[in-house]
C-alpha cells in the first residue's frame, strides 16, 4: 500500500453510519461501497447494483469466532450478492468495489479476484472462504498494470473502512533515523528501522513480538508453556488460549504451545499470559533487546510487575 497524502471522501446515504456507505479517493475513479446484509434490499435499488466488480462478503466461522471472508468478481453486483444471499450464511457485510465510470471490464474483475485472493492468503487476517487460489489469468500487460492500481486504490479503501483484508501484521517500512541533538528525545521504537522487536523469555518460553500502529504482533514461531497456574484458569484466560488453539493459530507440541502465524493484540497483557501460563503485565513482561520493557519504551514509565486486566 502506497504512503502518501491522500484524501478520502466517505458518504453515507442513508445517513446512518451503521448502513450503507460509499468511500472513494477523490482523485480516482474507483469507489467501494459496502452494505450491510441487512440493507441488501436498498443496495439492489442503487444503480451501482448492475455494475462489473469485485467484492468480499465479511463475517466470522461460526465454530471459532475466527474472522472469515469471501472474495469474488462479477459482471453483476447485485444478482451475485443476491445469490451468496440465498447460499452462503457465514457473512454479514459485503464490500464492492467498481469503476465510477463503468470502465471496468469482466477481462479486469478477473485479474482483481486472483490478486485479492493471492494478498488476502499471504496477509493471513482473515480465514477465507474461497478454498484454493487458482491460476494467475491471462492478462494483457497494460491492463494488468491498469488492474493493480485498482487493486492499490481498493486496499486503500477497504483500510480505511476498518477491513486492512490485504495488509499483513508487519510491514516493511524505511524510516530514516533522526537527527539527535540536546533537546531531542529519542523514541527507539518510532526511530528503528520497521518496528522495534521485544521478546518474553522465561523457562520454556520464547516469545517474539513487534508493537505497531495497532498493537502488539506476536511472531510466528514464538513458543510458551501447555502448564498453567491457577490463576490463569480462574481468569478466563485458559478458555481463551483454547480458542486459539481451535482455530489453528496455536498448535500444542509437546509440553509447549507455538504460534503458528503472526497474531496481533491489542493490548500486550493477554499475549504475555498465553505464554507464560499465568497471569502477565504485558507492559512489563515483553522487553527489547537490552532490556528496556515495552511499557517504559513506550512512555509508560508508571507500568509495574502487577497483573493488567484485559
Amino acid at each position: 500500500m502506497s504512503e502518501h497524502p491522500q484524501t478520502i471522501q466517505i458518504f453515507l446515504p442513508s445517513g446512518d453510519p451503521q448502513g450503507i456507505r460509499t468511500a472513494a479517493i477523490t482523485t480516482r475513479i474507483v469507489q467501494v461501497i459496502e452494505i450491510p446484509r441487512v440493507r441488501l434490499e436498498a443496495f439492489l435499488a442503487m444503480p451501482e447494483a448492475g455494475f462489473v466488480g469485485v467484492y468480499v462478503l465479511f463475517g466470522e466461522n461460526e465454530q471459532t469466532s475466527a474472522p472469515m471472508a469471501y472474495v469474488g468478481q462479477t459482471g453483476n453486483l447485485g444478482t451475485r450478492l443476491k445469490q451468496h444471499n440465498e447460499k452462503k450464511d457465514f457473512w454479514n457485510r459485503a464490500v464492492v468495489a467498481l469503476s465510477l465510470t463503468q470502465s471496468l471490464t469482466l477481462t479486469h474483475a478477473y485479474y482483481l479476484e486472483w490478486l485479492s485472493i493471492t494478498r488476502a492468503a499471504k496477509a493471513q487476517r482473515f480465514e477465507l472462504d474461497n478454498g484454493t487460489i487458482g491460476t494467475k489469468p491471462h492478462t494483457p500487460q497494460a491492463m494488468e498494470a491498469e488492474c493493480r492500481e485498482i487493486f492499490e486504490t481498493f486496499d486503500i479503501l477497504l483500510t480505511t473502512l476498518g477491513r486492512p483484508l490485504f495488509d499483513p501484521l508487519i510491514r516493511a517500512r524505511v524510516v530514516q533515523t533522526p537527527v539527535i541533538t540536546p533537546h531531542h528525545t529519542y523514541n527507539p521504537v518510532a526511530s528503528e528501522d520497521a518496528e522495534q522487536e521485544f521478546y518474553c523469555r522465561a523457562s520454556g518460553v520464547n516469545g517474539r513480538a513487534r508493537y505497531t500502529e495497532e498493537g502488539l504482533v506476536v511472531l510466528a514461531g514464538s513458543y510458551g508453556r501447555t502448564e498453567v497456574s491457577e490463576a490463569f484458569l480462574k481468569n478466563g484466560y485458559y478458555q481463551k488460549r483454547q480458542g486459539l488453539i481451535d482455530q489453528g493459530v496455536l498448535k500444542v507440541e509437546g509440553s509447549c504451545v507455538i504460534y503458528t502465524r503472526d497474531t496481533l493484540y491489542k493490548s500486550p497483557s493477554s499475549s504475555a499470559a498465553y505464554l507464560l501460563g499465568r497471569s502477565a503485565n504485558g507492559w512489563f513482561e515483553w522487553k527489547n533487546s537490552v532490556g528496556v520493557s515495552l511499557g517504559e519504551a513506550m512512555g509508560r514509565y508508571g507500568a509495574t510487575e502487577e497483573s493488567v486486566a484485559e
